[in-house]
């Protein structure tokens, strides 16, 4: 049997806990220099009888009367609030580490703990220090809509312009994976008539045909407005593609957006595509583009000059011919590889058939953004149980593992609760 946790000391805070792990990571270092934190901290965690270092700090935190204050904000315990604020009001100004967010942002889904915090006197347009944001864009954000409500009506910015990833209220609103709901359109409609405007981005995302035309006919230069650095400086056919929004990437083609703009890594649109046909539009441009090289080298008698995007249209759209000419030149092969992958994510079964009859390799790793990564996982991001057969059957190594995560095929699959294809990945 393992030792018995440790007790925690009566003083146990949250400024204990920070210096109390750096003083461990030192003690590490004398034995494996290449230690860091994180290892200090679970090493301590464990210590102490947690299994991770955010279960241990939730713990000490819950000990302070500051952690039961954020604790009863965070889960609308309205009881609980005014008790602790009524025997230490000066509490009220109370951050929450690490981003130092107010009671506000902490209450900003419970309508009832907001009003309590706003009667106090609690400023409505207080900004936190990671993104920037006051608590209406976090109202905004979880779809609700007399939280946001009550925050506007006290003088809360509907704008809220100069947030860290620059889209404002409408856009926490409207731009996260999960807001795709009825209740986060209310709220962005709400917003709208309390007098904030829909950027492009924002109008993507609901499928707003017309605010989009309006939106570029306005300023034209919208098509190339860049989302921030957070989202790798994503362009608007970028974030219609990664949407999976296959009428708004028409529109942006058909009002002129680039098929071939790149974000901050240097990543096209089909690039962020997990389906097979969302950004039809832009492979046909760009095949068309491949088209007119692969003929002009065969008029010049040279090799052609077609990049992965290129590769990546042809087989996109079936133009299997063209795709085996540029196949056939060994020299551009290498340049390649990504090919499978992104075929592979975006769930075009016969373009990967095509890819591994063709002798691309079923195991190989290639950089995703930041972080190295194989076919099978991006097959699993995409929830796509065919293509993942389809690898296996060639020979896919399920146990590689990505290089940021360090996470094979069956943890990406348990992540993102991909059922087929855990159980796919657990067939001898």
């Amino acid at each position: 049997m393992g030792a018995s946790p440790l007790p925690l000391p009566p003083s146990a805070s949250l400024e204990w806990l920070r210096k109390t792990a750096k003083r461990r990571l030192s003690v590490l270092r004398e034995s494996n220099p290449s230690a860091r934190l994180s290892d200090a901290q679970l090493h301590m965690a464990r210590e102490y009888g947690f299994p991770s270092w955010r279960a241990l700090k939730q713990k000490v935190d819950s000990l302070t009367i500051e952690g039961q204050l954020f604790a009863a904000a965070r889960s609308g315990d309205t009881d609980r609030l005014t008790d602790i604020l009524n025997e230490h009001p000066a509490l009220l100004q109370a951050r929450a580490e690490p981003y130092q967010w107010t009671l506000l942002h902490l209450a900003a889904r419970h309508p009832t703990a907001i009003d309590i915090l706003l009667g106090r006197g609690l400023d409505v347009n207080a900004r936190e220090r990671g993104d920037n944001t006051c608590a209406i864009h976090w109202a905004a954000a979880a779809g609700n809509l007399e939280s946001v409500r009550r925050l506007a009506e006290a003088g809360g910015d509907v704008v809220g312009a100069g947030d860290d990833h620059e889209l404002e209220v409408i856009g926490w609103a409207t731009c996260w994976n999960e807001c795709d709901t009825e209740e986060h359109r209310a709220v962005a409609d709400y917003l709208v008539s309390r007098g904030a405007r829909h950027h492009i981005f924002s109008a993507i995302a609901l499928d707003l045909g017309e605010e989009v035309r309006r939106i570029v006919r306005e300023d034209p230069r919208q098509l190339g407005r860049r989302m921030s650095h957070n989202e790798d400086r994503q362009l608007p056919l970028h974030f219609a593609v990664g949407q999976n929004r296959p009428g708004m990437v028409a529109l942006l083609i058909e009002l002129g957006a680039d098929p071939l703009g790149t974000d901050e890594s240097g990543f096209t649109a089909p690039a962020y595509a997990m389906t097979p046909e969302v950004d039809r539009p832009v492979l046909e441009r760009i095949a068309a583009m491949a088209e007119a090289e692969l003929d002009s080298a065969a008029r010049g008698h040279r090799s052609p000059h077609v990049r992965l995007t290129g590769f990546v249209a042809l087989l996109g759209l079936g133009e299997w011919e063209m795709a085996e000419r540029l196949w056939d030149e060994i020299p551009a092969r290498a340049g390649y590889t990504g090919a499978l992958h992104l075929m592979a994510k975006r769930g075009n079964s016969q373009a990967v058939a095509w890819l591994l009859a063709h002798g691309a390799e079923p195991s190989a790793r290639w950089a995703h953004w930041d972080a190295e990564v194989t076919a099978l996982h991006l097959a699993v991001l995409g929830d796509h149980v065919d293509v993942g057969r389809l690898l296996l059957e060639a020979g896919a190594d399920p146990a590689i593992r990505d290089s940021k995560h360090d996470g094979d095929a069956a943890g990406w699959a348990e992540f993102f609760g991909r059922t087929d294809l855990m159980r796919l990945l657990r067939q001898p």
